[in-house]
Order: structure tokens, then C-alpha cells, then sequence
């Protein structure tokens, strides 16, 4: 993926979710000019950032002349983390497992350590410390072995269908934590949920903040989440719930951006 300072990130998640109500046009809103926040958050710079690296796109509306500021899909798989959940939780399996087993002597920790690693960047279940499954094909994970020389020739990879009577629901539930995966959700929620009571924020500065806040908690969920097809998500799963509580919250802000840009 991609990388990008810190601001621009925040920057580029935010266009995620207002970047259509975004412009260059001198309007009055949520407390503080559009001018003022654009100005404090460093907007033209990082636009000029984003456009550059084909993150971002503009056009001129027509009816207003302005130009509006918009997320390229590359931008948009950037600021959602890499992962698009909606893609990912719709995605087909065809019933293998994709299985790496390794066994490394203990005076080699450190190579063990980094396969290990590797092996949650890809969003691995671990049934057990050197058995760990996944049911994607293994392409981009052994692309990045590869590149490796030490990690390189240390493990086994397979692809394997239960075949003595185990349930796919106990194989979920045994290679990741969906309790602490539901438990991270559950507190995005009610960071959500709590926009509805307290309304949208007021300012540029705090709706910046209210962002910032909500990718983190966000960033947290998916750290844990391996977003496996839906087939295989256990019933209890709150990662569906979350996603759409939050589409919801930021419909309301889009809408409290839309309001106050009208009066203006």
C-alpha cells in the first residue's frame, strides 16, 4: 500500500467522506469559513499532494463553475486502509483452506518471529503457533516470502478441505478472535452512535477531530479483522453492524455539511 505522512492521511479520510461537498468556493461553514479551516489544515497543499499521485481528482461543476474535489478509486482504497470491507465481506470462497506450516529451530527465533509477522499483515488465522490458515489463495504472500531470503524455504504451503467432520464455524472461531474482534467494533459503534444524540460536529476543527477519532477506532477494528467472505463470518459478527452505523453517521454530517453550505 501506498505511504503517506500522517496529516495527509487524515486528510485524504477525510475527503473520503466529504469530498464531493468540498470546493473552492468562499461559503460560511459549520461555524468557520471554509477559507480559515482550509487555510489552518493545509488543504491545497495536500490537494496538490494527492492530485499529483493520482489519489485525488477535480473537475468544474458546470452550474457553479466551482471545482470540486474528488476521491480517484485509488484514493479510496487508500483511505479505506487498503481493504474496501464491502469488497472483501462479498467476496467468493471455494471451500479450501489455504494452509502454511513451519516448524523453525528455537535458536532461529528471529526468522520465526518475522514469518509470524508476515503472516497477520496478511490476516492469517493461527490455530496453532506454526499452523496458520487463510482462505484466500496465497499469491501476495508468497510474493513477500520470497523477497525475503531468510524466511524464504521454511514452511509448507497447502490447500486442504475438512475431511473427518469439522465445521468451518469451529475453524473460524478457533484461528481468530472474533470476541475481541466484536469487542473493537462494539466500542466503534457507540463512538457512532453517540453522533446521533450529540449531533454533527460544529466546526471544521471539530468535525477534523471527530474524524480523526473515528479512524482510529476504525483502524483498530480492521487491525483485527481479517474481513473474511461473508459465508464464513460467524452469526454474532459485528464488523456488517459497524460499517453500517457508520455510513449512517457520516450521511448525517454529509447532511449537516449540505445545510449549512445552503444558508450560506
Amino acid at each position: 500500500m501506498a505511504r503517506i505522512n500522517a496529516k495527509t492521511e487524515l486528510f485524504l479520510y477525510h475527503l473520503l467522506w466529504t469530498a464531493e461537498m468540498i470546493v473552492t468556493a468562499s461559503y460560511t461553514n459549520l461555524g468557520e469559513s471554509f477559507e480559515s479551516w482550509a487555510y489552518k489544515s493545509g488543504f491545497l497543499r495536500r490537494v496538490h499532494e494527492l492530485e499529483k499521485r493520482q489519489f485525488l481528482e477535480s473537475d468544474i461543476d458546470p452550474e457553479t463553475l466551482q471545482r470540486v474535489y474528488r476521491l480517484t478509486d485509488a484514493g479510496k482504497l487508500l483511505a479505506l486502509g487498503g481493504r474496501d470491507p464491502r469488497e472483501r465481506w462479498g467476496r467468493a470462497w471455494d471451500g479450501k483452506w489455504r494452509l502454511v506450516l513451519f516448524d523453525i529451530p528455537i535458536d532461529n527465533n528471529k526468522t520465526r518471529l518475522r514469518l509470524r509477522r508476515i503472516l497477520r499483515q496478511h490476516h492469517f488465522g493461527c490455530l496453532q503457533q506454526s499452523v496458520w490458515l487463510s482462505p484466500d489463495p496465497l499469491a501476495a504472500l508468497k510474493e513477500k516470502i520470497d523477497k525475503d531470503p531468510v524466511a524464504a524455504k521454511v514452511f509448507v504451503c497447502l490447500e486442504a478441505q475438512p475431511c473427518a467432520g469439522e465445521m468451518t464455524e469451529d475453524i473460524v472461531k478457533a484461528a481468530w478472535n472474533f470476541s475481541k474482534i466484536n469487542d473493537a467494533y462494539q466500542e466503534h459503534i457507540q463512538f457512532l452512535n453517540a453522533l446521533s444524540k450529540n449531533g454533527a460536529p460544529t466546526s471544521w476543527q471539530k468535525l477534523q477531530d471527530w474524524l480523526e477519532q473515528e479512524k482510529i477506532l476504525w483502524e483498530n477494528c480492521l487491525k483485527q479483522d481479517p474481513l473474511l467472505p461473508r459465508s464464513l463470518l460467524p452469526k454474532d459478527y459485528l464488523g456488517e453492524k459497524s460499517w453500517a452505523t457508520r455510513l449512517r453517521a457520516m450521511q448525517q454530517i454529509s447532511n449537516k455539511i449540505s445545510a449549512t453550505k445552503a444558508k450560506a
